[in-house]
């Protein structure tokens, strides 16, 4: 797919920040909004416990709160690793809106991502460390080997199955700094 980015309107991006609010509101989050640590950690918890109670909500409810929570992990991105909000039209003209790596390699719609995250079984193994997917894609041998602009990757995690191993792997990662596979390589 050929991307051409623009910026976003001032009604889009009003309408962003209206969906940030209302996010941060729903997770409980809005006095700890500038803690990405905090704010990653209040995020899991909310998805957790949705988790639990997703069954009592109808299916557009889940789609708003989703969009809502997808807001809140965007600017967790945004702030942990710069990430930034862009807009672009796809093949067919369809304007399309995502976040997006400094470097253009990597790319998410947060509440697809999202939806796909709450519809695997082992959802709690999925998001339990969701904020750290960035730093695990920009590592990984498809993203590095690459030359390519714009992976999608949450659409690259979802069709390799490997959400629940990443997010298993997370921990090694974060306490020591590379993924075991890249250990050996040092």
């Amino acid at each position: 797919m050929q991307i051409e980015e623009r910026p976003l309107s001032p009604v889009l991006k009003s309408e962003l920040d209206a969906h940030l609010r209302d996010g941060l509101r729903t997770i409980g989050g809005q006095s700890i909004a500038s803690d990405a640590e905090k704010l990653g950690a209040k995020l899991n918890e909310f998805l957790i416990e949705f988790e639990k109670a997703k069954s009592q909500f109808k299916e557009n409810q889940i789609q708003l709160l989703l969009v809502q929570v997808g807001a809140v992990l965007a600017q967790l991105f945004i702030m942990k690793y710069g990430w930034s909000w862009t807009c672009a039209k796809d093949e067919n003209e369809h304007d399309f809106y995502f976040i997006v790596s400094r470097d253009k390699k990597l790319m998410l719609q947060p509440w697809t991502f999202l939806q796909d995250c709450v519809q695997q079984p082992d959802f709690h193994e999925v998001v339990k460390n969701i904020v750290a997917v960035p730093e695990l894609a920009s590592q990984s041998d498809e993203v590095m080997k690459s030359d390519l602009l714009y992976q999608d990757i949450g659409m690259a995690f979802m069709a390799m199955g490997s959400l629940v191993a990443l997010s298993q792997g997370i921990g090694t990662i974060l306490e020591d700094g590379l993924p075991p596979d890249m250990e050996s390589q040092n």
